[in-house]
C-alpha cells in the first residue's frame, strides 16, 4: 500500500506530558490518525523513546524515504528499525499504517477478551503505601465491570474512605496498603478472581510473600512478582504455581521477542503482557504475540500509564485475539475511551 502523506504533531497524554500523533494518508484515499501512549513505569528492556520534539524531527527526516512508495507492514517496520528511530516515532508511523488498513468493523464476528478491571492502584500510580502497582478483578462482561466499579465506589464512600483515583483510573485511598486493598476486594467481591501487578522492579528491597497471597486470596494472576533479572525466583515460583495461576511477564519480557523466548525456554511464565510501544513497531509486537501463542501463553494486551483518548489498542487486542485486556479503571476519560470502544464494537 502506498503512503501518500504523513502529518506529525504533538498532543498531551494523561499526565500532561507531550506525546506525538501522526496522520497518515494512503494511496487508496484512507486517512487515519494515531496517538502513541507512554509508560509511567518503564522497564529497562523496552525500546527507548525520545522527546516529542525529537520524534517529530525524526519523522520529518524520513518522509522522503517512505512517502510515495508501496509498503507491506513488515517491510515498512523493518525499514523503520533500520532508520534507528525512537520507539515513539517508529510506532507512530507503524501503528498509523496498521490502523489505516486494519480498523475493526462492527459487522465482524468478534471474540471479546476478558477484562482485568483496575480497582486499586499504588506505587508510582497512586498512594505509595500501596506498594504494588495494580489490584484488579477479572470480568467476563462490560456490564459486570461497570456495576462492580460503581459498587466499589459506593462501598468506599459509605465507609468514609477516599474515592479519588490514581493515574490509571483506579482508587487509591490514603491509609490503604497492599493487605487492606486485598481484604477490601475480598469483602466486596468475594466471588471475583483477583489479578495483581506487583511491578517488582519499582519496589526493590521489599519482600512480598506471594505464596501467602495465593493461599489467602482468590488470585488468578500475578504480574511481575520479581525483578527482571531474578530468573531463579521466577523459575521457582512458576514451577510451584503455574498450574494454579497466571504468572505474567511484563517488565521481564517487555514485548521483546528475545526476552520472551528466554522466559519461555526457562519456564518462567505462562502469560505475557503485550504493549506495542514497548517494542516500537507493529510487526515486532506481532512477532512477540506469535511466539507467545506458539508456547500457549495467555495474551494480555495492555494500555500504558500515560494514555490518550485514542482507542486503537482495543482494535489491536481484538485483532490478535487477546485472552485478556488491561484498560484501567472506569474513571478518567482516556481509560473510559477504551471501554467505550469495546461497547461500540458490541461487547455487552
Amino acid at each position: 500500500m502506498i503512503i501518500k502523506n504523513l502529518t506529525e504533531g504533538k498532543t498531551l497524554a494523561s499526565l500532561g506530558n507531550e506525546t506525538i500523533k501522526v496522520k497518515i494518508e494512503l494511496g487508496n484515499g484512507t486517512n487515519e490518525e494515531i496517538v502513541v501512549p507512554a509508560g509511567i513505569s518503564t522497564g529497562k528492556y523496552e525500546a527507548k523513546i525520545v522527546t516529542a520534539d525529537e520524534a517529530i524531527s525524526q519523522i520529518k527526516r524520513i518522509k522522503n524515504i517512505i512517502l510515495n512508495k508501496g509498503w507491506m507492514q513488515e517491510e515498512l517496520d523493518k525499514r523503520l528499525d533500520e532508520l534507528g528511530l525512537g520507539a515513539n516515532a517508529s510506532l507512530a508511523v507503524s501503528a498509523a499504517f496498521w490502523k489505516a488498513q486494519s480498523k475493526i468493523s462492527t459487522r465482524q464476528n468478534l471474540k471479546f477478551p476478558r477484562l482485568m478491571l483496575l480497582l486499586f492502584e499504588g506505587g508510582k500510580h497512586g498512594n505509595p503505601n500501596i506498594s504494588m502497582q495494580e489490584f484488579m478483578i477479572i470480568e467476563d462482561s462490560l456490564k459486570e465491570s461497570i456495576l462492580d466499579f460503581k459498587m466499589l465506589r459506593a462501598y468506599l464512600e459509605k465507609n468514609n474512605l477516599q474515592s479519588t483515583v490514581g493515574a490509571e483510573g483506579g482508587f487509591s485511598p490514603v491509609g490503604f496498603d497492599n493487605v487492606i486493598a486485598l481484604d477490601t476486594i475480598k469483602k466486596v467481591f468475594p466471588k471475583r478472581r483477583v489479578a495483581i501487578d506487583a511491578a517488582a522492579n519499582f519496589v526493590e528491597g521489599q519482600v512480598v510473600n506471594y505464596y501467602m497471597l495465593v493461599s489467602k486470596y482468590n488470585i488468578e494472576s500475578i504480574e511481575d512478582p520479581f525483578s527482571d533479572e531474578d530468573w531463579e525466583e521466577w523459575i521457582s515460583f512458576s514451577a510451584k504455581f503455574s498450574n494454579k495461576i497466571m504468572i505474567v511477564g511484563d517488565d521481564l519480557t517487555a514485548t521483546n521477542p528475545k526476552r520472551l523466548q528466554k522466559a519461555i525456554d526457562l519456564k518462567a511464565i505462562n502469560a505475557v503482557i503485550i504493549k506495542p510501544n514497548q517494542n516500537g513497531t507493529i510487526s515486532g509486537t506481532l512477532e512477540a504475540v506469535k511466539i507467545a501463542k506458539k508456547a500457549k501463553l495467555k495474551i494480555i494486551v495492555s494500555h500504558r500509564g500515560e494514555e490518550t483518548v485514542d482507542d486503537w489498542i482495543v482494535d489491536f487486542a481484538l485483532t490478535v485475539n487477546a485472552d485478556f485486556v488491561k484498560f484501567g479503571g472506569m474513571d478518567r476519560g482516556e481509560r473510559v475511551a477504551k471501554y467505550n470502544r469495546l461497547s461500540t464494537l458490541g461487547m455487552q
